[in-house]
């Protein structure tokens, strides 16, 4: 089983792709349009994404770019409307697969199969939830520590007030790794506030050594 996320602005078809893949024995979450999915990939860690190509404002081949940065193992499909060669060529370059609709439900199938064999099982946790103050942190230069996280994001309680209304540098200097981050949510918390980031680091190097940290993580458990 892997879990696959479909993006659609038409719920029907959404529905009846997410029907298809669930009676398949995968995991299936779904989001109606741009916004929604890059919460959804706070959230989560799919290691596939399926999206149309028309999501208002933005479009799934944005959705895939964005997602080479902060989940650059997951697979893609976009599904079109009507064939465009320009578009496929762009898909097909930010290793995305390109169909076009309506897709026979057996060829989807076999796509997904063939991306499941690729798929390393290691990527496959979920977030990670962690103890106590086990892992210590600084967000704009005020403390704080890691609640959770995962492949593509973190939870921070931040235990001074700190400007994170746009993106901010988070310090983890037990692990000796600075990452940039984006804000999704905040809350209030019992000693400060809760923060949803995703991550939006474009350093190789730097999402590298976070991939390790969450790996040594999940080890750990």
């Amino acid at each position: 089983m892997i879990q696959i996320l479909i993006v659609g602005t038409s719920a029907e078809r959404s529905a009846a792709t997410a029907n298809l893949l669930v009676e398949s024995g995968h995991d299936v979450i779904a989001a109606s349009g741009f916004t929604e999915a890059v919460h959804a990939l706070v959230d989560h860690s799919p290691d596939l994404l399926i999206t149309e190509v028309r999501l208002g404002a933005f479009n799934g081949l944005h959705l895939v770019i964005r997602c080479r940065t902060t989940h650059p193992a997951m697979r893609a499909i976009i599904l079109d409307r009507t064939y465009d060669s320009g578009l496929e060529f762009d898909a097909q370059r930010y290793g995305a697969t390109y169909l076009v609709e309506p897709v026979d439900p057996v060829e989807l199938l076999a796509q997904v199969s063939r991306m499941r064999a690729e798929i390393n099982p290691h990527r496959r946790w979920p977030r990670k939830q962690l103890a106590g103050d086990s892992l210590v942190a600084h967000v704009a230069h005020g403390p704080a520590r890691v609640v959770d996280l995962s492949y593509g994001g973190l939870r921070l309680e931040l235990l001074e007030k700190a400007d994170v209304s746009t993106g901010f540098d988070v310090a983890i200097p037990g692990f000796g790794i600075t990452l940039r981050a984006k804000p999704v949510w905040t809350c209030p918390a019992p000693s400060g506030w809760f923060c949803g980031a995703e991550l939006s680091e474009v350093n190789p190097k730097a999402l590298s050594d976070w991939r390790r940290l969450v790996d040594s993580m999940h080890d750990a458990a």
